[in-house]
């Protein structure tokens, strides 16, 4: 009963291991690249997949397998390894090592690469012909031994504090791959790659046997197994893969023999086996010569890895930082305001059940499935962007951050608002000053203007006083009464008509500024004569006139301007010589000025001021109108001199020009 007990158990257990080689499914995707024949597969920190094939580089991300392009180029070179650092693909081609960073391509000659391994000392490559070094520069062939250097290099690993290099001329323990000062020959043979698990390390002799290098250096075979292509870890089991007969999964402790698969007791179609890999999910990848088999780990939380693909600024792609890795605030300005951030994240497992949630500064929002966000219009300030993502009904989630700051307007800025205040308050104060100015300048010309005024008015009243001397009319008074006396009774009317119109002209024009010139005529017409029959002394008296044109009444001219030279002329002038006296008044308009020319045959205005008879009122008088004549206009003009003819005094000239009026 026992028996058929423990052979039933033993049953199920062998079907269970039997059918869980089934769980492998054909990647549908693959089959349009059945031609790319898969060397190698590994993974980048964001979860894609990479297969290194005869015919180039594919890239999967769970739910897609594409042909990788550079700068827009679809590459076609056979790629025999890939290592995937940070955000850096560096592949190892047949006849380049091609490093693709996060916005740019660089592409260096080397001859077959079959490995790049990375470790603090910087990145070393095996090829078919030794071993190279990448200074970020350029690729430089390093000098070891004669053997290594000429072999054709296969692994590099760094092992218990020391390189270890795998080739087709034998198995090499080197103290240093820069500077070594030791090199040591380990095992003679065709060595092609290694395999450490925790403490331990295996390596592959002539492609049928694993060894185990122990503590002291030694060589300790594991395994034998005919054409040997790689060994890999796979849940914590040996896969040897096989170039003919399949796989082989041996015990991680003891390789004791578990188990077979091939294409008689599996899923397999093939038994060339060309690589085998199994990434961060615990998913499991087997390559074969044209099909590509994944069986996905069905319990267990699957792990996403979240990345900002791409950052646009103003629909512009911003190439020039690495947004995953970018520690600083990005500095915008003003007018860099709308951003976009496409969002990936890449989960072999469960690729189509993520979702994803945003904030900036405020506020997460809702869990969605866009990929794509974006902020239009963003105001000045500093930003930090959050994105999270996780698998929906977990609670594990996956997180990225990306400050930026958008500086203000010029216009917005402190020291602008506090310059354009002190501007303002500077403007203010120059008009307010201005202003004052001008008030002050108005008010100054008003005043100057009043006194001008004033002074005309006093001018024309002291004129007005000494428009009729007293002499004159006591004279006339004295005349009128000697013709009354002489019972002359047409002279006598004639006399107080002339003397009534004379006074009657002078009141009504003193109170008008301007009267026109025939007035003005009539009046020191009406004066003369009167002055003529009054006085003992003889004179005659003529006007001239060159109006160009332009009759008397309408030119205007201020009241009595003449009178006081006329009057002085006669007192002071031809009174006092012993031949009949003269005078002559001349009008003539020439270049939009009245000029005026007063002539007399007197003893000269100048040499009748030195006497005493009427000196102050004289000179009074003339002083008075001369400032009268100025004080019109800043274009007058006035002058007095005395006639001179063969060095002796003949009379006087007055002459003065204002500017030409009319009432039209």
């Amino acid at each position: 009963m026992k028996k058929n007990l423990i052979l039933c158990f033993s049953f199920f257990l062998i079907n269970t291991a039997y059918s869980q080689e089934f769980n492998f499914q054909e990647v549908a995707t693959y089959k349009e690249f059945s031609s790319f024949k898969i060397k190698e597969i590994t993974q980048d920190k964001f979860n894609n997949i990479y297969f290194s094939t005869s015919k180039g580089l594919l890239k999967f991300d769970g739910i897609s397998i594409t042909l990788v392009n550079f700068n827009g180029n679809k590459q076609s070179q056979k790629v025999t390894t890939v290592l995937a650092d940070n955000d850096s693909l560096f592949i190892g081609k047949n006849k380049s090592l091609q490093i693709q960073t996060h916005n740019k391509v660089f592409s260096f000659e080397a001859n077959s690469i079959n490995k790049i391994y990375h470790c603090k000392q910087g990145y070393f490559l095996g090829t078919n012909q030794g071993i190279l070094y990448f200074n970020n520069k350029e690729l430089q062939p390093l000098a070891t031994n004669y053997d290594l250097d000429f072999s054709i290099i296969n692994d590099i690993i760094y092992y218990e504090n020391k390189f270890l290099v795998a080739s087709n001329s034998g198995l090499w323990l080197l103290s240093d791959l820069l500077q070594p000062e030791k090199t040591v020959l380990i095992g003679k043979g065709n060595y092609s790659s290694f395999l450490q698990i925790e403490k331990k390390l295996y390596v592959v002799k002539n492609n049928s046997k694993i060894e185990e290098l122990t503590a002291t250096n030694q060589l300790i075979e594991k395994y034998a197994k005919p054409s040997i292509n790689n060994i890999s870890n796979i849940h914590n089991k040996i896969y040897v893969a096989s170039k003919s007969e399949g796989i082989d999964v041996l015990n991680l402790i003891n390789f004791i023999f578990d188990k077979r698969i091939n294409k008689y007791n599996s899923f397999l179609k093939s038994n060339e086996i060309t690589a085998i890999f199994e990434d961060a999910e615990e998913n499991v990848f087997i390559a074969t010569e044209e099909v590509l088999y994944i069986k996905k780990k069905d319990n267990g939380m699957a792990k996403s890895s979240l990345k900002i693909a791409a950052l646009e600024v103003n629909y512009k792609l911003v190439d020039s930082i690495n947004v995953n890795s970018y520690n600083t605030s990005l500095q915008l300005k003003p007018n860099q305001n709308n951003l976009s951030f496409l969002l990936q994240n890449v989960s072999i497992r469960n690729p189509k059940n993520i979702e994803f949630r945003y904030k900036l500064n405020s506020n997460f929002s809702l869990w969605n499935t866009n990929k794509q966000i974006n902020f239009a219009s963003l105001k000045p300030g500093q930003y930090e962007f959050i994105v999270e993502s996780r698998f929906k009904g977990e609670a594990k989630i996956s997180s990225k951050k990306f400050s930026f700051y958008i500086e203000t307007h010029f216009y917005e800025k402190g020291w602008f608002l506090l310059v354009c205040a002190i501007l303002f308050s500077l403007c203010i104060t120059i008009i307010i000053t201005r202003y004052i100015k001008q008030l002050q300048t108005r008010n100054k010309q008003k005043i100057a203007a009043l006194k001008l005024e004033s002074h005309l008015l006093s001018l024309e009243q002291k004129a007005l006083q000494l428009q009729m001397n007293p002499h004159f009319i006591f004279n006339v008074l004295n005349g009128i009464k000697a013709l009354g006396n002489a019972d002359d009774k047409e002279a006598l009317n004639k006399a107080i008509t002339e003397f009534s119109v004379l006074l009657r002209s002078i009141l009504k024009n003193s109170r008008l500024e301007e009267i026109s010139l025939k007035e003005e005529l009539e009046t020191l017409e009406n004066y003369l004569s009167l002055e003529q029959k009054m006085n003992s002394k003889k004179f005659e008296f003529s006007f001239e006139k060159d109006l160009n044109n332009i009759d008397a009444e309408e030119l205007l001219i201020p009241p009595m301007l003449l009178q006081p030279f006329i009057e002085n002329s006669i007192r002071h002038g031809i009174s006092k010589i012993a031949s009949k006296g003269k005078i002559s008044i001349h009008f003539i308009v020439k270049h939009q000025f009245l000029e005026c020319t007063i002539l007399d045959n007197g003893i000269g205005v100048f040499q009748s001021q030195k006497g005493n008879t009427a000196k102050n009122h004289a000179s009074v008088a003339l002083k008075i109108t001369k400032e009268r004549i100025e004080n019109l206009s800043k274009l007058n003009a006035f002058h007095i001199e005395e006639i001179h003819k063969e060095n002796v005094i003949s009379g006087t000239k007055v002459w003065f020009k204002i500017p030409l009026k009319t009432d039209y």
